[in-house]
């Protein structure tokens, strides 16, 4: 279960336990139940958002790791070549 699934059915569940007691919710509860699901919505959105970034980032480090092996193997070409006493 993800936290998506988690969060509404938390809502859902709280908004079922609401009305099965008590005859019906009141205004009060209607709108603590609307702002709990504003604040799930806006978690879930925010995970995306971070998920993504985070996929981004993996990517760019990907690359970076590629760049820096490009670079150890110059310069250790480069250093063989002048322990030889030239650059081929």
């Amino acid at each position: 279960m993800n936290f998506k699934q988690l969060i509404v059915g938390g809502v859902v569940g709280m908004s079922l336990l609401t009305m099965a007691c008590g005859g019906g919710p009141s205004d009060e509860q209607i709108q603590k139940l609307v702002e709990t699901r504003q604040a799930a919505e806006s978690a879930e959105e925010r995970v995306d958002e971070l998920e993504q970034r985070k996929a981004e980032l993996q990517k760019e480090l990907e690359a970076k790791k590629q760049e820096l092996e490009r670079a150890e193997a110059e310069q250790a070409r480069v250093e063989k070549a002048v322990n030889e006493g030239g650059m081929n």
